[in-house]
């Protein structure tokens, strides 16, 4: 089993790299790397967000919801540096110009919620959607962030300005309680006793499945 080929990480919207801390634990002979996302932390904004990303020749790359979308974009501009992709309770791009508009719509509603409310208003009001169950993250990290860089970045990297894109040979991991995300998915893998944010709610059970899938990958590697 090689390795040496990295997994670099993306978390989501709102997120930061020590989201990851429990998944990568599991994953003691992997080097891995969790990025920052533009707009998040002490990343500032950027429109490209490929410039955050490290400078490796080849790499699993890894993403969850937000980071997922990105994370399908990139392997689109560079699918030679990607040994594997892995999508959790990730989009693919919405396909109907009705759609994208409505997204947009509700990003632009949120957006202003992040310049006129306080942070921990905002992620009060965010985390009750019924995408994310009765699950809470622990906010510390969250509070942390700029919510004028915050609006910047929800708004450039909306679902409602990203094309639709069928990945190959992608790992697509959704939860068990993410009714939405199942059903856009139906033959996604299933991390049980999760809804949307599965790498924190079951970070073990994300962790094995990864593990598998990379292995997988790299099989089918020597064997071509």
């Amino acid at each position: 089993m090689d390795y040496d080929t990295p997994i670099v990480f993306l978390h989501g919207f709102l997120g930061d790299p020590s989201d990851w801390d429990a998944v990568i634990s599991f994953l003691p002979k992997f080097h891995c790397i969790p990025i920052s996302l533009p707009g998040h932390g002490k990343t500032p904004f950027a429109t490209d967000f490929t410039t955050w990303m490290p400078n490796i020749r080849s790499f699993h790359l890894v993403g969850y919801s937000l980071g997922g979308r990105l994370a399908l974009q990139y392997a689109k501009l560079f699918p030679e540096r990607i040994a594997s992709l892995t999508l959790a309770s990730s989009h693919l791009g919405l396909k109907n110009e009705e759609e994208k508009k409505k997204r947009l719509q509700v990003d632009e509603q949120w957006a202003e919620k992040l310049r006129t409310l306080s942070l921990k208003e905002f992620l009060s009001l965010w985390y009750e959607q019924p995408l994310f169950g009765h699950f809470k993250p622990d906010l510390s990290k969250r509070l942390e962030h700029d919510p004028q860089q915050l609006a910047l970045a929800l708004l450039h990297f909306s679902l409602a300005k990203q094309s639709y894109i069928e990945p190959k040979n992608a790992l697509i991991l959704v939860g068990e309680k993410d009714q939405r995300y199942r059903d856009l998915f139906p033959h996604a893998n299933i991390i049980p006793n999760a809804a949307h944010m599965i790498h924190l709610e079951n970070p073990l059970a994300f962790a094995r499945i990864l593990d598998l899938h990379i292995q997988s990958q790299l099989h089918v590697g020597k064997s071509s």
